[in-house]
């Protein structure tokens, strides 16, 4: 089994506690009008665009895979911008042996993994065979276990990783279905319900929402999320994220980035809530 892996960050402190790998994984089922990865949404379907379009003719299809020349390459991402299907032509099939030889370097370096995307909850079986490894391997046993998700995928996925996970950090783009709906093209009844279960086993870490003006900063949608933050455990943090608009697609420009005065807004409504505003 092998999993579709965008990129991966060998250091980072702001995904979970500590210093942590990262590893982004391709595909998503949402389709956030606010994204800043895009290319992390869709799968190649080996359309040919992102070849065509090549200016140094770095790319080619071969035996039904999209090859990449990383010496000629000048990194334009011309390849990325023409790609219809929110996909990129640089990501990669991982075997769980694989990923153990890039985490094994630098495990005395870090102090967790922490998978996210794109969605890693769509593959949830390659987690589980990853999970399990690592949990066996002498020397990552050190190593905490944590998903970012956007807390759309089935329960059962979620019920399958809690004895492997240390923590999930669950992305609420919308307390309201309509606004989730027109801000992702999803529903939001599934992250709701899988939110409140992974608070009730004590595996949530954090809830974030990102907030765009005229979609999810009602006084309505911001007395909800006050609701939903009560529910939760002390210990879960509560953070929002301002939406910033350099690196969103062409066709959502015209969203605006809340103001300072929007944002005390919020927190007036939230009545000085323990919340980390980013």
């Amino acid at each position: 089994m092998k999993a579709k892996i965008n990129h991966i960050i060998r250091s980072s402190a702001i995904d979970g506690p500590g210093n942590r790998m990262v590893l982004f994984f391709q595909g998503c089922q949402f389709n956030c009008m606010y994204c800043h990865n895009p290319h992390t949404i869709g799968l190649c379907n080996l359309c040919g665009l992102c070849v065509k379009n090549c200016p140094t003719k770095s790319l080619s299809i071969v035996d039904q895979k999209i090859v990449h020349n990383s010496q000629t390459c000048t990194k334009c991402d011309r390849c990325i911008a023409s790609c219809p299907s929110n996909s990129s032509p640089f990501y990669k099939e991982f075997s769980v042996d694989k990923l153990i030889h890039e985490i094994l370097p630098i495990a005395d370096f870090i102090s967790g993994i922490t998978v996210s995307g794109g969605e890693a909850m769509l593959q949830t079986e390659f987690l589980k065979l990853l999970f399990t490894s690592i949990r066996k391997h002498k020397e990552l046993q050190h190593l905490s276990l944590f998903i970012d998700s956007n807390g759309g995928a089935a329960k059962e996925n979620y019920e399958e990783l809690l004895p492997l996970v240390d923590g999930f950090m669950i992305d609420l783009k919308a307390t309201s279905n309509n606004s989730h709906k027109n801000i992702t093209s999803e529903s939001n009844k599934a992250v709701l319900e899988n939110l409140l279960f992974l608070n009730d086993q004590k595996k949530l870490y954090e809830i974030r929402t990102v907030l765009v003006p005229e979609y999810n900063t009602s006084k309505e949608e911001i007395l909800k999320l006050k609701e939903i933050h009560a529910l939760l455990h002390p210990s879960v943090r509560k953070v929002l994220i301002r939406m910033r608009t350099h690196g969103i697609r062409q066709q959502y420009s015209h969203l605006q980035e809340p103001t300072n005065e929007e944002i005390n807004q919020i927190l007036n409504i939230l009545d000085n809530e323990k919340v980390i505003l980013i």
